[in-house]
């Protein structure tokens, strides 16, 4: 059946994929962080899990592609996002600067995601089969031409000091489907001396100081037929701490010790670690780094449960007294000693290699020198982790009171005075100046509220940064922030309702 239209007939509209670019990254993580926004009453940490996971992927989508074109007017949008996200968190002002912002909310910066993220893809793709074409491509990336240089020069010349080369080859699986994994729960088994095969227990451990990384072994065996007990121990230095860590020390120690005992026949072998991440990684194996050792950990348990052997490896916690356990870390602390040489040739370890270069490429970089003069006088430790102490313990009004004291952008006149929003800058009290000190420390309306927050600052009266939770020159470098100072102040500031919005 043909059916005839009567009427005009409307062109369908053309469907067209937006180009990833650092305007539309921005435009549809403004989107997401105005939903952000529209929940109020969250606390911060909440606020910041949200903006972590809703709010930050949306803005990172295909960085790696646009990120070396994010600078000059494509800034804008972006940090908007991050100015909006940080009023969001901790309720700051969006006329605070982006970084101080940022340093209060404690988020990472736009800056420092995108590289995170772009080091990441540098060291997967050196981590590909040689049979990938993307693998054979990284040393034609490298070479560093004048002209026609790759999005991805930036990075290969921010990393060409760290040896990519030698890093291990992390293949899409580690075992097939089909193939049995070993249990590592903590069954127990039968006790080695009422065993009716010979029985062996093996203990591993690992140590990471002095530069290096190395791994301790200590051996338990015991034969049929009642015969003496066997203790057997020896360590090996696996490489440099830049190389190595003491989860990839694990894994190297539990393939070479089963290397050593594939001629057994009829032994019940148990093998114990006090590294529970080793332990999960051998119950179920992932595309993740250490995979050369765990795919010869499972060739070596086959070759031993073909000759009548019965193996498990159990997870022992560091709380709990072995005494095999304890020769163990003996032997691994004795493979690294101060003069110690790598016994071993193994490559590189990719999560080792990604946080030396993220470390590299990637640096916190402190507040700019012209901006954050008040913020600075009040916390010399901005950018740091005790913002988030601060501000995580503190109900969604406190944080907005804590964030306008210590921004110095607050409903007080003198900030008001500078945006043209009071006729004067004066104090209502008629006395000097409305600043953040004055209404802290000197406002005469106010010395009834202000009786509690004396108390708890009777040695250091006055002291602003006290008050605040922020770290003064003359602070050493134990400092922590008063917590009991901060709340008294934010009580304060409350109590008289001066901070509020009208």
């Amino acid at each position: 059946m043909v059916v005839e239209s009567t009427g005009p007939v409307k062109a369908l509209p053309q469907v067209t994929a937006s180009r990833p670019t650092p305007v539309v990254s921005g435009a549809k993580g403004l989107e997401a962080v105005m939903e952000l926004r529209r929940l109020r009453g969250l606390s911060p940490s909440t606020a910041r899990q949200l903006f972590t996971s809703t709010v930050a992927p949306v803005v990172n989508y295909a960085s790696n592609v646009w990120m070396h074109a994010f600078k000059n007017k494509a800034t804008g949008p972006i940090n908007r996002v991050q100015r909006v996200g940080a009023q969001a968190i901790v309720g700051t002002f969006l006329t605070v600067a982006n970084s101080v912002a940022e340093a209060e909310a404690h988020i990472a910066t736009a800056q420092y995601r995108f590289w995170r993220r772009a080091v990441k893809m540098w060291t997967d793709l050196h981590t590909l089969p040689d049979t990938n074409p993307l693998r054979r491509t990284t040393a034609r990336i490298r070479k560093f031409r004048r002209f026609h240089r790759s999005p991805l020069y930036q990075v290969a010349d921010a990393l060409k000091n760290i040896e990519m080369e030698t890093l291990e080859t992390i293949n899409p699986f580690t075992l097939a489907p089909w193939e049995t994994r070993i249990q590592t729960d903590g069954e127990t088994m039968p006790d080695p001396q009422s065993a009716p095969g010979g029985s062996i227990q093996i203990a591993i451990s690992s140590s990471a100081r002095n530069g290096f990384v190395g791994f301790g072994v200590a051996i338990e065996k015991q034969p049929p037929r009642y015969r003496k007990l066997k203790l057997k121990t020896f360590s090996m230095t696996l490489g440099a701490r830049s190389e190595q860590n003491p989860f990839s020390a694990e894994l190297a120690a539990i393939a070479h010790t089963l290397n050593g005992l594939v001629g057994l026949k009829g032994f019940r072998l148990r093998l114990l670690t006090s590294n529970k991440a080793a332990a999960l990684t051998i119950q179920n194996p992932r595309q993740q780094s250490g995979q050369e050792f765990v795919c010869q950990t499972y060739k070596l348990m086959n070759r031993l449960r073909r000759k009548g052997n019965h193996i498990r490896i159990l997870w022992v916690p560091t709380s709990e007294d072995n005494k095999l356990l304890g020769l163990a870390k003996e032997q691994a602390r004795a493979a690294t000693h101060e003069d110690a040489i790598p016994q071993a040739q193994v490559p590189r370890m990719k999560s080792t290699t990604l946080n030396l270069a993220r470390s590299q490429a990637v640096t916190t970089k402190a507040l700019p020198e012209d901006v954050g003069r008040h913020v600075k006088r009040v916390d010399a430790a901005l950018p740091g982790k005790h913002t988030r102490q601060l501000y995580d313990g503190l109900s969604w009004k406190e944080a907005t009171v804590l964030a306008q004291l210590r921004t110095g952008m607050a409903r007080l006149n003198r900030y008001l005075y500078r945006i043209n929003a009071a006729q004067t800058d004066q104090c209502a009290c008629g006395q000097a100046r409305e600043t953040v000190e004055h209404f802290l420390f000197r406002c005469r309306k106010w010395t009834t509220q202000r009786i509690a927050l004396l108390r708890c600052t009777r040695t250091q009266r006055g002291n602003l940064s006290l008050c605040l939770g922020g770290k003064s020159p003359s602070d050493d470098q134990q400092w922590t922030p008063n917590l009991e100072a901060v709340r008294a102040s934010i009580r304060f500031a409350i109590a008289t309702g001066r901070l509020d919005a009208t």
